[in-house]
């Protein structure tokens, strides 16, 4: 079933909630009956219990609903992934389908983004009781403390799921991992205007919480990942051969420590035979990174040439027929 074009498409991942669908599509439809041009997009993220029949039964009788259903649980960020591609909205909204985010506060978001931001972050302002301070409010604190210090964002909550941002943003950064978490900063490395605004989280009626402590360790390592994306990602050559140097470096000093023990004071080198390979291996191991990083500076020049990618992104553009 072919959706109509949208201004404003919400994209929805859904797992095993059949007990919230029907209440949250009616907030929804509330939530944006003052919007003229809108869509929304549920993404069957391979549930097990009714979810895609009732969402399949919404769809028929709105043709602003779309539902698309994957084959299997590939996750929240895949799940996203498959329903941007299939969005035709200039403005993209994703939330969760658990009842916890509340559909009012797309409105406030969407207005952000036509003030000109490219990304807008639900800061999870009023949580009360709605979550489980040990299992989510703390882990949520120490994750976005970490981003920080090691990004350099200055915003409070950035790992949520309810955002709002252009197309331009969506078209830029790709999908993978746990990466949708960090879309945020990742737009903030490109150059992307990001901010973010209060929304109310509610506490879940039904169903049980897909969290669980596993997204901690994955969610730290993507966030190491990301920052070596913000400062290696077009040059690799510089964190290769930094390595690459160093090793040579103390080969080379190793090395000539022991010549000059020969020389001066006339040592045997066969008894230090074991530094004597340390001191070869490290300066083979200097070459074999610095060589990495030209390999990896290769793959990547390839990769802006082949694919077009762009090391930049253009806000605007006057006199110029052919900008995108």
């Amino acid at each position: 079933m072919k959706m109509k074009v949208a201004n404003i498409t919400v994209v929805i991942p859904v797992y095993n909630e059949e007990k919230n669908i029907k209440n949250l599509y009616a907030e929804l439809i509330n939530a944006l009956k003052g919007v003229k041009s809108y869509g929304i997009i549920f993404v069957d993220d391979g549930s097990k219990d009714s979810s895609f029949n009732l969402l399949k039964k919404i769809a028929a009788k709105d043709k602003k609903v779309g539902v698309i259903k994957l084959i299997s649980n590939y996750g929240q960020s895949n799940a996203i992934a498959a329903g941007i591609s299939s969005s035709q909205g200039n403005i993209i909204v994703t939330m969760d389908s658990d009842f916890q985010h509340n559909p009012s506060d797309i409105i406030p978001m969407v207005r952000k983004i036509k003030e000109g931001y490219h990304v807008v972050c639900g800061c999870r302002e009023y949580r009360n009781s709605s979550d489980s301070l040990i299992k989510k409010v703390i882990p949520s604190k120490i994750s976005n403390f970490l981003i920080r210090l090691v990004t350099g964002i200055k915003l409070r909550d950035t790992t949520g799921g309810m955002r709002a941002f252009s197309r331009k943003v969506v078209e830029t950064i790709p999908f993978y991992g746990e990466m949708h978490r960090y879309l945020p900063v990742l737009a903030y490395w490109k150059g992307f205007k990001v901010t973010e605004v209060p929304i109310k989280i509610r506490k879940r009626m039904h169903g049980e919480t897909k969290y669980n402590y596993k997204r901690i360790f994955r969610g730290f390592m993507d966030l190491v990942t990301i920052k070596f994306f913000m400062k290696y990602s077009t040059k690799p050559t510089h964190v290769f051969g930094a390595i690459g140097i160093f090793s040579f470096f103390i080969g080379v000093s190793i090395g000539l420590f022991y010549v000059y023990q020969r020389l001066v004071y006339k040592i045997h080198l066969l008894q230090e035979v074991a530094s004597l390979i340390l001191a070869v291996v490290l300066m083979l191991l200097g070459f074999m990174f610095l060589g990495f990083g030209f390999i990896a500076d290769m793959i990547s020049f390839d990769a802006i040439i082949s694919r077009k990618r762009e090391t930049y992104i253009i806000d605007s553009a006057v006199g110029i027929k052919n900008h995108k």
